[in-house]
């Protein structure tokens, strides 16, 4: 029996199948408003002209130099010898081109979009159909067979020469699509005679690769879904209303200084809770038992009675410096009138500071016994990795009353007027801390700068107290070498900076790596405020200028003058005038200043470069300096204009080198410091401390006064005398 031949179903007997909804052909959707257009149109071929002039070109491109700060032209690219005009990217390919090619080769353009997909679907047949199938057909002839082969050939081959071009058609129709895949079958069902059929109730597909449809622009549609809407609802609901009350009472001061109080610790205890708990204060642990506390005050006593024990030794082993400081004076001062001297007295040196210079000092305004001292170190070539702040005592030569060792050099140092156990001191790694000598050692400081928000970039090179805020705070001022000017409040806990001034240079600016011009910061290096007006400041620089600034205008300098050569070391005002100030600098020049002058009024030369100047604080003409060659000079304005009263080498020049000096208040000594962390205290001969006699006319003016009234009418002798328009002019028409 021959074999049954397969017959297959087309797309239009699937529709009956409810199986096979998947396979039913696809209807392409148009939206109502698309636009058809005609083949003429589509085939027609618009044309375009190219010119060498193009509208969208722009001939001299610009861009914003922030150098120059203006508008300049950007360079035009080169292109070799020819420079493009035109340039636009199409999309039409060459054929003979081997995109062209592979995408002829993968039926783009060449395939219908319906002629994808599944072609053949066998279903069960019935048995008529199956009758007509069994009947055998009549096999062609193989003369027929040789001519259909030379026609096919023949075809192919004017197929190839013609080789007419593809246009977009619009899709097939459904019958059209239908009898090609009838047809399609039956040539496929001829071929494939020799095949084995399987069970008669088998479907068999087959499926040809679906190709990716090439976009055309004109011919679109758009699929689109609808969701659904929800109906909108709404809910309400009714709640109780709160409970009202009628309150009433009276504010008195009292009342509303509690609440604050109540305020202030309700935020100290949420602050207190939103730290880490390792920083927590825990006042459980820190409770201390009735035991311990009497064993605290028990050591205290002990330590101060041991104290006192220590400096009774002392005084017996410096005896005859203790008498000299109390009743010797130079004798020799009768014979020389207007020149003194310094008795060396005692000589203060704490073991671990050896290798560190003394890089400030200053007397105690309290205690006239006690001075402060910072150490630290000024050879940057051999920077010291830590530093130290001590009390000394002259009742105590042998040992500092108070010592505690930083982490850092200490460059400067001031002692706070008000409460004279804080000490605020700048070091050289940027940072300032507050310390309190009423704390126990272990303490150490009390408020330190924030290391990486607020601090300074550069050293730290002089510190000073100032005013207190409008809300009570203690405040101070720092100056350092990363120009700026910070004011620092002593908040509870913490350490509050503000930038104040940031110093320029004169400097021109200096361009940056882009173009860009930078202005040049200058270097502070010290700090002086006026003694009257708080708001009021004086700032030195490392390139010997001395700015006047203003709290209360910080933009810019109130007045600026160029008043040294090199770097301006210290800034000193007058006790008795606070218009008369003296400065010091690397240049070996002390000046005498008054405001609103942009000359000196005097100027000493010393021959060595001045580490610091300071005014007497028992007389408005007399000041001291110190020099690197390690002498201390003494001038009197009112006794000699031009030269020193006093002159002498308090350390070996080969070895040390003098770095700061200070007067006591109260007792006839200063105290200088020097580069081995030596501390030399001097007393000053009658010479040197003369005070001023009143006239026989005026017995009851103070000494202030005379003080005031001897520097004002040595001021009047070396100012220019008052210029009057017109005095000169008449003096020539009478001669």
């Amino acid at each position: 029996m021959a074999p049954k031949k397969q017959k297959e179903k087309s797309r239009a007997n699937l529709a009956d199948d409810e199986a096979l909804e998947w396979l039913k052909p696809r209807v392409l959707i148009k939206p109502e408003d698309q636009e058809n257009v005609p083949e003429a149109e589509l085939d027609e071929e618009v044309g375009r002209i190219l010119t060498t002039i193009n509208p969208q070109w722009v001939p001299d491109e610009v861009a914003f130099h922030y150098g120059q700060g203006r508008f300049v032209t950007k360079p035009k690219p080169t292109f070799g010898k020819a420079y493009p005009l035109y340039v636009y990217q199409g999309t039409a390919i060459r054929k003979d081109s081997d995109e062209a090619k592979a995408q002829i080769a993968a039926g783009y353009g060449m395939v219908g979009f319906d002629d994808a997909g599944p072609k053949r679907a066998k279903v069960k047949k019935s048995a008529a159909e199956e009758e007509e199938e069994e009947e055998p057909e009549a096999e062609p002839t193989p003369a027929e067979e040789a001519k259909a082969e030379e026609d096919a050939v023949g075809e192919e081959e004017k197929y190839q020469e013609k080789e007419p071009p593809v246009e977009p058609t619009e899709a097939p129709s459904v019958t059209e699509t239908e009898v090609a895949a009838e047809g399609a079958e039956e040539a496929e069902a001829e071929e494939k005679e020799a095949v084995p059929e399987e069970a008669g109730d088998e479907e068999v597909f087959h499926i040809k690769p679906r190709v990716k449809k090439l976009a055309n622009q004109f011919n679109f549609c758009e699929r689109a879904a609808l969701t659904y809407v929800y109906p909108r609802r709404s809910v309400e609901t009714q709640t109780v209303p709160p409970p009202r009350a009628n309150y009433g009472s009276t504010a008195l001061q009292c009342i509303i200084f509690d609440y604050y109080q109540e305020d202030y610790a309700k935020k100290m205890r949420e602050k207190e809770e939103e730290k880490p708990k390792r920083l927590r204060k825990k006042t459980t642990k820190h409770a201390k038992s009735a035991q311990q506390i009497h064993d605290e005050q028990l050591a205290q006593r002990i330590r101060e009675a041991w104290a006192i024990l220590e400096r009774l030794v002392n005084q017996n082993i410096y005896d005859d410096i203790a008498q000299d400081y109390r009743y010797w004076d130079d004798p020799s001062d009768e014979f020389r009138e207007g020149m003194g001297s310094l008795l060396p007295l005692w000589r203060f040196q704490f073991e671990p500071m050896r290798s560190h210079a003394v890089c400030d000092l200053q007397w105690n305004p309290h205690y006239q016994d006690l001075f402060a001292v910072a150490y630290g170190s000024l050879d940057f070539t051999q920077q010291q990795k830590q530093g130290c702040l001590c009390l000394y005592s002259i009742k105590n030569p042998a040992y500092p009353e108070y010592s505690v060792i930083t982490e850092s050099p200490i460059i400067c140092l001031d002692v706070y007027k008000e409460t004279p156990y804080l000490i605020c001191v700048g070091r050289y790694d940027g940072n300032v801390c507050v310390y309190n000598a009423q704390l126990t050692l272990e303490s150490s400081y009390q408020y330190k700068s924030d290391s990486v928000r607020d601090k300074h970039s550069n050293i730290v090179w002089e510190i000073r107290w100032g005013a207190r805020l409008i809300d009570g705070e203690a405040s101070f001022f720092s100056v350092s070498g990363d120009g700026r000017v910070v004011q620092w409040a002593v908040m509870p806990g913490e350490l509050q900076a503000t930038t104040i001034i940031a110093l320029r240079s004169t400097a021109a600016p200096v361009p940056g790596p882009d173009g860009t011009l930078i202005n040049v910061n200058s270097c502070g290096s010290c700090i002086c405020f006026h003694p009257e007006k708080s708001d009021i400041f004086l700032v030195g620089t490392e390139d010997g200028a001395i700015h006047t600034c203003s709290l209360k205008y910080n933009r810019s300098y109130v007045r600026s003058c160029q008043a040294h050569h090199m770097p301006v070391y210290r800034i000193n005002y007058n006790y008795f005038n606070n218009t008369i100030y003296a400065s010091c600098s690397g240049d070996w020049r002390v000046k005498i200043w008054e405001d609103g002058r942009d000359e000196p009024l005097f100027m000493f030369e010393l021959g060595s470069p001045v580490g610091d100047v300071k005014w007497a604080p028992y007389s408005s003409t007399v000041f001291a300096a110190c020099t690197a060659d390690g002498k201390v000079y003494v001038y009197d304005l009112n006794v000699n204009k031009y030269r020193p009263i006093c002159v002498q080498a308090v350390v070996s020049k080969k070895t040390k080198k003098l770095t700061r000096i200070d007067f006591n208040r109260k007792l006839p000594v200063i105290v200088c410091g020097d580069t081995k962390g030596t501390c030399h205290v001097l007393k000053l001969s009658p010479n040197l401390r003369v005070m001023c006699k009143p006239p026989k006319k005026a017995q009851g003016i103070d000494q202030r006064t005379l003080q005031i009234m001897k520097l004002d009418k040595l001021l009047s002798l070396v100012r220019d005398p008052p210029f009057t328009p017109g005095v000169v002019d008449e003096k020539f028409e009478e001669d």
